[in-house]
């Protein structure tokens, strides 16, 4: 590996975009929230395909919550709370199995740490999701712990995407300049947070299995409108853009 010789630092989003996890954890979402429904009526109805393109990169709590928030019978906090354990035991109890990494991935990676780029995973998740997905995914040895930053387990207080507090605190810690790092987002919530935070170049992704073909040009014109600079369908398209 050469030693760091790029100005640029590069802030990956996690699910959707470095691991190609969304379908996975939402389909165990879905699952749980149909169960949910069972025992707690007035939940807004899904199918699982409009559940995942409505609710990708969002964190449980907020799901829950959208799908429960016209209903008179409403969960209430310890209920959500409750949910929301849940969600996070079945969604690792799945992705530490069936996580796979985004195409082209592991190549950008190790070529971006073979050329001396600094780079770095910015997530929602928490690190026991973090570390199941990179490892079912085989891109541990790219994401040392000190390149790992979680809004569940990095901030004193959980203040999530769209909130901008874990790109400012990841840049901190980077010792970097906030106008010299790079994020690579498939989420409005991660563009909007990285927008938020002053990041200098923002890139959406819109290559992950989560995101159809039919859906790939609203998908990447949504992005673009939160905030983000250019586009890539493909990994290895962030290479040219660096």
């Amino acid at each position: 590996m050469k030693p760091l010789q790029h100005d640029k630092v590069v802030l990956f989003d996690h699910d959707g975009t470095v691991v190609d996890s969304e379908t996975i954890a939402l389909e165990s979402a879905w699952k749980l929230t149909t169960e949910v429904a069972r025992e707690y009526p007035g939940a807004q109805h899904y199918e699982l395909d409009d559940f995942v393109k409505s609710f990708a990169g969002k964190p449980y709590k907020e799901i829950i919550t959208s799908i429960y928030k016209d209903s008179v019978t409403t969960l209430n906090e310890r209920d959500i709370e409750r949910l929301v354990v849940e969600e996070e035991k079945r969604a690792i109890e799945q992705l530490s199995v069936l996580a796979f990494a985004t195409g082209g991935t592991p190549e950008v990676l190790s070529y971006l740490r073979d050329d001396g780029f600094e780079f770095a995973l910015v997530s929602n998740s928490s690190f026991e999701r973090l570390l199941a997905c990179l490892s079912a995914a085989a891109l541990t040895d790219y994401f040392p712990n000190e390149r790992i930053f979680s809004a569940q387990g990095s901030l004193p207080v959980r203040r999530p995407k769209p909130l901008p507090d874990i790109y400012l605190h990841a840049v901190k810690c980077l010792d970097a300049e906030v106008s010299d790092c790079v994020a690579v987002e498939d989420s409005t919530s991660g563009v909007r947070s990285a927008t938020a935070a002053g990041i200098g170049q923002i890139i959406g992704y819109v290559g992950g299995t989560h995101i159809t073909n039919d859906e790939r040009k609203s998908r990447a014109d949504a992005l673009l409108e939160a905030g983000a600079h250019q586009i890539i369908e493909q990994m290895h398209d962030l290479i040219g853009l660096l």
